[in-house]
């Protein structure tokens, strides 16, 4: 195994596993309401996952962002943020159906501890949120396992299915397969068609602004 091709197994476990064990493992440690300082301080951490995933793309694989979608955004890229965010509006009501039949509890649960916290950090939440899921889940891992198993639809499988169960620590069964999951999979449909990542991260990240001041 080659130097590059270890530090992509780790970007990948990191792209792939991270976010769901850190809220695994923080709620072990810290409970469901940490105080504000390790709100923030789990966050930094959060965010460190998508500045590694860069790192490794950039200084071991020695390859361009653009390799992962990001490019300069044009009008095309603004344009097509707001056809994929008005979109992703439709999947909760697709989904209403599922989401009741599994129960609200956990969702109600999980709306109750963000509504505990500041408006502000919430809307760094939302921003920083969609930007890194995009980077980990849709940019590095869907063109990491193409270049390994050399199919691209089972590289956008892979991210759909692990972006719906990344969920699931933190919203519950239910709602991760019934509305993160679909979410993910027109998230994934879109930048397999596009391959533009900064696109995906517009209309991902205000989709959870606008969650942030409306259900939360």
């Amino acid at each position: 195994m080659t130097q590059a091709t270890g530090w992509t197994s780790a970007a990948l476990t990191v792209a792939l596993a991270g976010p769901p064990v850190l809220v695994l493992v923080s709620r072990r440690i810290l409970g469901d309401t940490p105080s504000l300082a390790i709100e923030i301080a789990l966050q930094l951490l959060y965010c460190g996952m998508a500045a590694f995933v860069l790192w490794v793309l950039t200084t071991r694989e020695r390859l361009p962002i653009a390799s992962i979608g990001i490019r300069r955004p044009s009008w095309s890229t603004l344009a097509w943020g707001a056809v994929l965010f008005a979109g992703v509006q439709f999947v909760p009501f697709l989904t209403r159906p599922i989401v009741q039949f599994f129960g609200t509890h956990r969702v109600d649960e999980g709306l109750h501890q963000l509504a505990a916290l500041p408006l502000w950090f919430r809307l760094v939440l939302a921003i920083t949120g969609g930007v890194i899921e995009e980077t980990l889940y849709r940019g590095y891992v869907i063109e990491r396992l193409t270049a390994i198993t050399n199919q691209r639809w089972l590289a956008g499988v892979v991210s759909a299915a692990v972006f719906g169960l990344a969920h699931i620590p933190y919203w519950g069964l239910g709602f991760a397969l019934s509305t993160d999951l679909p979410f993910g999979i027109v998230m994934t449909a879109f930048y397999l068609w596009r391959r533009d990542l900064v696109a995906n991260m517009l209309a991902h990240s205000t989709a959870l602004v606008l969650a942030m001041m409306t259900a939360v």
